[in-house]
């Protein structure tokens, strides 16, 4: 009882962030392991959140590494009281270190499926855990199951409905088909550092082929309805399927894995903050397309999905020269695939970074362009609510496409964490008000600015000082900046992004009117 009052008065230090350790203890004559977060320690104990509770007074074995640390320290321990916060369902439990010891963690051949600190390392170095958010590796890791396999096992069976994916840690398998003749071929291995068994967390369809262990083998295995269940109360290491899923479609030797509907996949074009984007093809007319996935941070969000399935089926009806044309959206792999037509050119945002301003009878001419899109758009009661340069394509002949009708608008905070959105967000989604029309005029107004100067208006990398300046302070007078700016150019930058939306246009047609009025005298 001394002890345990001694280790309350003991100095403690709270770490400058969450530590992964691992608690094990024998139950039932079997080791059981968990992954906890250290929260504080001192020279007599440590601080535990772990997302189920320990029995107090019970003698467990922990393994910790601190960041001041470069290897991991073990040691045998006391549970001398614990506490579980209702609302987060958080178990917080002191441990009362007896002794440091090497013991605690040496190779018992009783223990066959005890893990080592060279075991952590591993999972923790791997690139699908490297992309989780740090307050969801714990809960993650509990997810997974330490399994050693002998050689010969089969462990993955073809046309079975399976629920496991494989991280593979050590050793040698095969991946073997089932010919028409009946027939088994081998087509691949995996080794160290492969994924097996991934379509049981993306589809849960029916297994494509047999995998078998030819050496012996260290596996982690996850399971659906466990990852299924940290998602709930993690929605963030929903990206570890999008990293999943990538991987898979770039890396499968199953050909029939980049079918998206009648569409199939060739490579990766390029990403943003809320999807990737693949170039692929139609498989009967071989018309080129580009395919864009969404990640499934926003593809499992369900007010999101059902905003978007709402939008959607207008979206893809519009069909005007200066708006992308979307073909179909599919819904596989727990995602949404938009498929559209493809473009070449690059977009209004590479053109600024590589020239800075534009000659102003090319600027006015995109800004017509854009104005024309944004009206049909508008007239069907769609509001983009991301007009910014990277979402403006230039075809090779100066053709504009507008990208991301309605598509990119995300729900909670994502976009205020994309500095390149921010640049360009009116007052009012800055705030959080409702949005109409005059929010993407503000947006164009912005993005004018830029167009005819070569500059922001608030060249601020401060997320949260951007956003200050956009609800409280004027625009620079873009013609301090460019003395011979025509002043009708001019005055629509300014009303475009004026604070109230009362004061700005009310409709884009307005806009078209006035700067048509100044394309003639702007012909080179």
């Amino acid at each position: 009882m001394n002890s345990l009052k001694n280790s309350r008065k003991a100095d403690r230090k709270k770490l400058s962030c969450l530590c992964l350790a691992v608690v094990s203890f024998y139950e039932e004559n079997s080791l059981t392991y968990r992954f906890v977060n250290a929260i504080n320690l001192s020279v007599q104990g440590v601080l535990v959140e772990s997302d189920i509770p320990f029995d107090r007074g019970s003698q467990v074995n922990l393994l910790i590494k601190t960041p001041e640390s470069d290897q991991w320290d073990t040691f045998i321990c006391h549970i001398v009281w614990n506490k579980t916060t209702v609302a987060d369902k958080i178990h917080y439990i002191g441990l009362e270190f007896i002794c440091p010891t090497d013991k605690a963690f040496k190779k018992d051949p009783i223990d066959k499926f005890k893990i080592y600190p060279k075991d952590i390392d591993f999972i923790l170095n791997t690139r699908l855990v490297k992309v989780l958010p740090e307050n969801g590796i714990c809960s993650f890791l509990n997810c997974l199951s330490y399994k050693i396999l002998d050689p010969g096992v089969r462990f993955i069976t073809y046309g079975k409905r399976e629920d496991s994916l494989y991280i593979i840690q050590k050793g040698l398998c095969s991946i073997q088909i089932q010919k028409q003749d009946k027939t088994i071929q081998t087509v691949s291995q995996r080794r160290e550092g492969d994924i097996i068994g991934e379509i049981a967390l993306l589809t849960g369809e029916p297994r494509t082929a047999s995998v078998i262990s030819e050496s012996k083998m260290i596996l982690w295995e996850l399971q659906r309805n466990k990852f299924d269940t940290v998602c709930e109360s993690h929605p963030d290491v929903r990206v570890f399927l999008t990293e999943l899923l990538t991987n898979r479609l770039e890396n499968s030797y199953v050909i029939g894995v980049r079918n998206i509907g009648r569409y199939v996949m060739t490579h990766r074009i390029g990403d943003g903050g809320w999807s990737f984007v693949y170039k692929g093809k139609h498989k009967t007319l071989n018309m080129p397309v580009a395919i864009k996935m969404m990640k499934h941070n926003q593809a499992m969000d369900s007010d999101f999905i059902e905003n978007f399935k709402k939008e959607g089926k207008t979206i893809a009806r519009m069909s005007h020269p200066n708006i992308v044309q979307i073909y179909d959206i599919e819904e596989i792999y727990r995602t949404i695939f938009i498929i559209m037509e493809y473009l070449d050119g690059e977009s209004l945002e590479s053109l600024l970074e590589r020239k800075g301003s534009l000659p102003f009878s090319r600027a006015l001419d995109f800004l017509l362009q854009i104005c024309s899109g944004l009206a049909y758009a508008h007239d069907k009661e769609i509001v983009h609510r991301d007009i910014k340069p990277a979402n403006i394509h230039i075809m090779d002949d100066d053709r504009i496409k507008l990208l991301d009708f309605g598509l990119a608008c995300t729900p909670g905070e994502e976009d205020f964490e994309q500095t390149g959105t921010v640049q360009y967000m009116s007052p009012e989604q800055i705030e959080g008000d409702p949005v109409d029309l005059r929010a993407d005029i503000y947006s164009l107004g912005i993005m004018a600015y830029e167009m005819f100067t070569g500059e922001k208006p608030f060249p601020e990398d401060d997320i949260m000082a951007l956003m200050k300046m956009h609800v409280h302070d004027d625009i620079p007078d873009p013609s301090i900046l460019i003395p011979d700016l025509p002043s009708s150019i001019n005055n629509f930058i300014l009303k475009a992004c004026a604070k109230s939306p009362d004061q700005r246009y009310n409709t884009v047609y307005e806009i078209i009117e006035e700067l048509s009025s100044a394309a003639p005298m702007l012909k080179e």
